[in-house]
């Protein structure tokens, strides 16, 4: 799993309530309004705002629904890495 993933906790999450990062052309997002639930986009090369390739999941934010995020993150990267 890519080291960036794998350090994903739920209390990572309470660091901002939009947080962007990149691995490469990879682009991700989350994005959360309340303690219940994590929304992640993942795109490539361009701002959220202008990807024409954007895939959005949303996670429950607890430690299963955390896991299901590093698992999706991971096959997305690797997916897109292909591509």
């Amino acid at each position: 799993m890519t080291e960036f993933f794998a350090q994903l906790t739920p209390n990572f999450f309470h660091r901002a309530f939009n947080y962007t990062g990149s691995i490469g052309d990879f682009r991700f997002r989350f994005v959360h309004d309340d303690d219940t639930t994590i929304r992640a986009a993942v795109y490539t090369k361009l701002c959220y705002e202008k990807a024409d390739d954007v895939e959005e999941r949303d996670f429950p934010w607890n430690d299963e629904g955390v896991e299901e995020l590093k698992a999706w993150l991971e096959e997305r990267f690797q997916a897109k890495a292909q591509a």
